[in-house]
């Protein structure tokens, strides 16, 4: 079985996924066209780095069984080698989209005190 057979069936379930991280982004490009401020650019960075987590994730899981059928050490090793960055890819996106959030809303909180 070749890389991309053991990819393909992964990537085909993250589809919807991926198609909600990217209309994130296009829209928080639009809002930062329009003249958005630091929300909305944290909003555009959380979503492009939750795409990337997303896209990269079916890669990595193949990758791992290529690195076990190879001969790697143990499978927690590779698992751990592998899935400690895509963790911290994932937190950073959901830090920068709570961050923004939470700023959006305290404002509007402020603006209508």
């Amino acid at each position: 079985m070749s890389y991309f057979e053991m990819v393909s069936p992964s990537l085909i379930r993250h589809i919807p996924e991926l198609v909600a991280w990217l209309i994130g982004i296009v829209l928080a490009v639009k809002m930062v066209r329009r003249g958005g401020g630091k929300t909305e650019k944290l909003l555009l960075s959380g979503c492009s780095l939750m795409f990337a987590a997303q896209l990269v994730s079916p890669f990595l899981s193949g990758l791992v069984s290529l690195l076990l059928r190879e001969g790697w050490r143990t499978p927690q090793t590779v698992g751990l080698i592998l899935s400690l960055p895509m963790s911290i890819l994932r937190i950073a996106g959901l830090v920068c989209l709570v961050y923004a959030f939470w700023v959006r809303f305290r404002a509007m909180k402020q603006v209508s005190a």
